[in-house]
């Protein structure tokens, strides 16, 4: 169903649920629109603007169509070799992170990069939420071990970074073999990233 807004947006609902004890109900919507929104002040909810991932997806959204040329989200939009080493270069950065708040820092760098791979191609967070809530439900699950052409892409990728860097000079070498925790993780990203070389 179709729900007006009255100020160029609309929400589509997509399911309404009891609580548990049965006084409340939880309407949940997709929202549409330039910009999608629900408060007469052009925001998602009428408790002001989204933050965090729900606010950097639209930020990105918006710079997909008109980022301005030479800056680094349309190089990272148009550049899909670029993204690709990015996606494996934080993916190995956070697998080597030890302290919490090295681990957040570069959880936050590879997200973002996934975001831009992710608005690039058309997902969404809730499409990717929506993967998750259905793996929660099988009962079946895969042995979940790394994948060894997954492995060698990273580690292709990641030697390629180190001697561009070593080419540069001795300052912005790079003189830490990844470990094999890193190569993983860096292949995952590396799979996840696939997709934009064609």
């Amino acid at each position: 169903k179709r729900l007006s807004m009255g100020v160029g947006a609309w929400q589509r609902l997509c399911r309404v649920a009891v609580d548990s004890d049965g006084d409340a109900l939880r309407f949940t919507v997709r929202q549409y629109g330039s910009p999608p929104s629900f408060c007469h002040r052009g925001t998602l909810t009428c408790w002001g603007f989204p933050s965090g991932l729900r606010a950097l997806q639209e930020t990105l959204q918006s710079r997909r169509g008109s980022a301005p040329a030479g800056s680094y989200t349309k190089r990272l939009f148009d550049d899909s070799t670029l993204l690709r080493s990015k996606l494996v270069e934080e993916a190995q950065e956070l697998a080597e992170a030890e302290e919490p708040d090295d681990i957040a820092s570069e959880a936050a760098d590879l997200l973002f990069f996934a975001l831009v791979r992710c608005v690039a191609a058309g997902v969404t967070i809730a499409d990717v939420e929506a993967h998750l809530d259905a793996r929660a439900l099988k009962l079946a699950r895969r042995p979940g071990n790394a994948k060894a052409s997954r492995d060698s892409a990273a580690a292709a990728i990641l030697s390629d970074k180190a001697k561009r860097a070593a080419d540069k000079g001795p300052v912005a070498a790079w003189s830490q073999a990844p470990s094999a925790g890193a190569l993983a993780l860096a292949a995952a990203a590396a799979a996840a990233a696939a997709v934009a070389a064609g």
